[in-house]
Order: structure tokens, then C-alpha cells, then sequence
């Protein structure tokens, strides 16, 4: 979908959020085109993130390698700093 449309950024939010909408506010967050699982055990991880991977292939959505971090603990996401403490204000800004 173009971004330069006037609502295209609203309706591709409501599709996310409609694709997510059984794993948003548990297992994942997502903004536009920013997308973050979470799991509250690490033996948890790999099943969150196959249920995500598993919505996104039956809705054709693609990920772009260079974009994805994979495994860590804790980092930055919209500008804040996410971990296991919680959200963080960024100390860069």
C-alpha cells in the first residue's frame, strides 16, 4: 500500500492490528511497521515468535532481515528503551 495516501497509514494500522489482534498487549506491540514479541519466559520465546511468523505468512507479509533483531533482551522500540525492567525513556534524547 503507497504511504503517500492521505489514510493509508490508519487503515494499514487497523490491518495490523486486526491480523495481531490475538497476540497484541500479551505477546506483542505493534506500531505501523514496528512490531515487537515479548514472551514473560525465555522457553516461551520460540512459540511467540511462531505465532507470529504464522499470521504474517497467511497474511503474504514479508520482513526485511536488515530491519529484524532476533533474541535479545531488551532494546529500542519507538524511541523508547524496552527490557525485562519495563519502558524506559531513551537517555540518547
Amino acid at each position: 500500500m503507497p504511504f503517500g495516501l492521505k489514510n493509508a497509514g490508519a487503515i494499514y494500522q487497523r490491518l495490523v492490528n486486526k491480523m495481531f489482534r490475538n497476540q497484541v498487549g500479551t505477546t506483542m506491540e505493534v506500531y505501523v511497521d514496528d512490531m515487537l514479541v515479548k514472551s514473560r519466559r525465555k522457553d516461551d520465546h520460540l512459540g511467540d515468535l511462531k505465532q507470529a511468523f504464522d499470521v504474517m505468512r497467511a497474511y503474504g507479509m514479508k520482513l526485511n532481515p536488515s530491519k529484524c533483531t532476533f533474541g535479545v533482551c531488551g532494546g529500542k522500540f519507538l524511541g523508547y528503551m524496552v527490557s525485562e525492567r519495563g519502558i524506559e525513556a531513551n537517555p540518547r534524547r
